[in-house]
């Protein structure tokens, strides 16, 4: 293969067209170095191994996220800016479903990551909480953010079979489950299936953020 300069962006936005189209457990040095044009210990001038280049992807994201939403409007309070920040996050997590289902849950360290670090501590120490308060806000919100987009987006890469057949489960279960044996969940059965887990994503969003609120003395938005 031909020996040529790659930058990680490029390599990264590789990265991220084949983890989106094949699956993260797809991605591998060889294919992205096939796909680009060079050989595969190219990549480790830039990335420690596969793992490194998979976090870089989600940082990618979360870069997009925080580029969305860094320029606060004039007069936006800092709940507007939070539920900002939830709604930009379900859009990257919709967007990119690989990679977040990959990786919800772990800790990029990157650029991205740092500056929504940042941009959402100095968003709650706006809002007059302490130190302490401040910290256990941000780890709540970003866990409820992050837990909630990344198993949608789980249940996204499972194919269209899998997903409906998920989806239903509520109503295949619950409205034929004998009354005597489970009567709340059998007249709730319609309510059940119909909850949608962007409903659900708002919701506690918004219980986080009434809580943040609350222990401000604030008035929730």
């Amino acid at each position: 293969m031909g020996e040529r300069t790659l930058s990680p962006e490029a390599i990264v936005g590789q990265a991220l067209q084949i983890i989106e189209r094949d699956g993260a457990p797809a991605l591998t040095l060889r294919k992205l170095g096939a796909e680009l044009g060079v050989d595969a210990t190219a990549f480790y001038r830039h990335f420690r191994d596969k793992d490194d280049l998979l976090l870089a992807c989600m940082d990618r994201a979360e870069m997009l996220a925080w580029e969305a939403v860094r320029e606060v409007p004039p007069g936006a309070t800092w709940q507007q800016t939070l539920l900002a920040v939830a709604d930009v996050t379900w859009t990257m997590a919709t967007t990119y479903p690989a990679v977040y289902a990959a990786t919800f849950a772990r800790t990029t360290g990157g650029p991205g990551e740092r500056r929504m670090v940042e941009f959402l501590l100095r968003t709650l120490s706006s809002a007059g909480l302490d130190r302490a308060s401040t910290v256990l806000s941000y780890r709540a919100f970003v866990e409820v953010l992050l837990s909630l987009s990344g198993a949608n987006a789980t249940i996204a890469r499972l194919g269209p079979e899998v997903a409906t057949k998920d989806a239903e489960a509520w109503a295949r279960i619950h409205a034929t489950a004998p009354s005597e044996e489970l009567p709340v969940a059998r007249a709730h059965a319609v309510e059940l299936a119909g909850v949608t887990s962007r409903e659900v994503f708002d919701f506690a969003v918004g219980a986080v953020i009434d809580r943040i609120a609350a222990s401000t003395g604030a008035r929730a938005d």
